[in-house]
């Protein structure tokens, strides 16, 4: 299908917006269908993947690794994927072209309708083309500030702007800015699309999937991009019209508006920067996963630095036997000490029933506690007796 080229003068933009939607259908359907031809390049090296992809499993299965049940499943999507997506042209335009292209259209509608936005009810070039006539009409009336007969509103200013220069960037912002990110959405759109199948067949392999993943990121992308700009575009309307229409009445009175050049230079930028940053937004938004796996990688390096300085200040683990056997030995010692105090109470209490004297032996295998030595330890201040006194025949004469 040819594309009419747009006319000079009145008309102009939505020719020129009609022509890039016409081009972008085009490149869309016509380049797909051609790749995805039997005969193309682009055909057999897909043929080639999928033959790559069987090898490897059946080089799995001659290895003894046969495949489980969740990659048997998780195969036969991505095959099936990567047929709907390269050689099916009925499948691919119901779930994707169409999603891309007349999808956000049809959202953006829905969302205007709501807010009561200009142009929401299908009518949205046409009302562009509107303001652009009327930004016309502005730059052949001028401001009046070189008009004798026009009269001034008292206390107003001439901005130190030529009206020349700002009510032609003005025009020139107004347009480039509309025609800029909708011909490079629509356009972005086509050629993305166009490229299926040559991106679906990366998505067998770990190695590749990440061409097919930055592939439907950047049709992502141009959506929410779509939805975004259209919706601003609807906000302008929504204030650039009554604004015009009350400039242009003014310069029908003979009034001069001095600051209406500068107006619409400050207007026409503002909404141009406006767009360029919810497109960068759009991406932002389409490559969030690749941030939030960043930030997984920094919070799990912090935690690795976090063990490695709590392991530097632990003792050695040669310490720890060390330690184990200091407080073995200290047991034992209590141990003895406590035994020995146990036997020295039970020899205090005389002798049993019999008459006999208690057997220490017997005690201390009835308290259940064994020594290494199998010694008993004697009360503190009785391990040497005391040496008796012998009186002699001399001291005994002298007493």
């Amino acid at each position: 299908m040819s594309c009419v080229g747009p006319p000079t003068g009145a008309g102009f933009l939505a020719a020129t917006l009609a022509h890039l939607d016409c081009q972008a259908q085009n490149i869309g359907e016509a380049g797909y269908q051609a790749l995805a031809s039997p005969g193309s390049p682009l055909q057999l090296a897909l043929t080639a993947l999928l033959a790559i992809f069987v090898a490897v499993i059946g080089l799995r299965y001659l290895t003894n690794r046969p495949l489980a049940v969740d990659e048997w499943v998780s195969g036969a999507l991505k095959v099936g994927l990567v047929l709907a997506l390269a050689a099916s042209w009925p499948a691919y335009r119901t779930v994707v072209y169409d999603l891309v292209l007349k999808g956000p259209a049809e959202i953006s509608g829905l969302v205007g309708r709501a807010s009561a936005l200009p142009g929401s009810d299908g009518g949205l070039v046409a009302r562009l083309q509107g303001v652009d006539i009327g930004i016309m009409k502005l730059v052949e009336a001028g401001s009046g500030r070189l008009d004798i007969t026009s009269r001034r509103p008292i206390g107003e200013i001439a901005p130190p702007l030529a009206d020349d220069t700002t009510l032609g960037w003005g025009k020139t912002l107004f347009i480039s800015s509309i025609l800029g990110s909708l011909g490079l959405l629509r356009m972005g759109g086509g050629i993305f699309l166009a490229l299926a199948p040559m991106f679906a067949g990366f998505m067998l392999f770990q190695g590749t999937r990440f061409l097919f993943f930055g592939w439907l990121r950047a049709l992502i992308a141009i959506a929410i991009g779509s939805i975004g700009i259209t919706i601003i575009l609807g906000v302008q309307l929504a204030l650039m019209e009554p604004w015009l229409a009350q400039v242009l009445a003014l310069r029908a009175a003979r009034i001069a508006t001095l600051s209406a050049p500068f107006e619409l230079l400050a207007l026409t930028l503002s909404f141009s920067l406006a767009m360029l940053g919810l497109f960068i937004f759009a991406l932002r938004i389409a490559y969030a996963s690749d941030a939030i796996t960043k930030v997984q990688v920094v919070i799990e390096r912090a935690a690795q630095s976090l063990q490695q300085e709590a392991a530097a200040w632990r003792p050695f683990a040669a310490d720890a036997p060390a330690n184990q056997a200091e407080q073995t030995r200290a047991q034992e010692i209590a141990q003895s000490m406590r035994q020995a105090l146990n036997l020295d109470r039970q020899s205090a209490a005389g002798p049993d029933s019999r008459g006999r004297a208690p057997n220490r032996a017997a005690l201390a295998g009835d308290a259940g506690i064994e020594s290494e030595t199998k010694q008993i330890i004697p009360p503190l201040g009785r391990s040497y007796p005391a040496p008796s006194r012998r009186l002699g025949s001399q001291s005994l004469k002298r007493k």
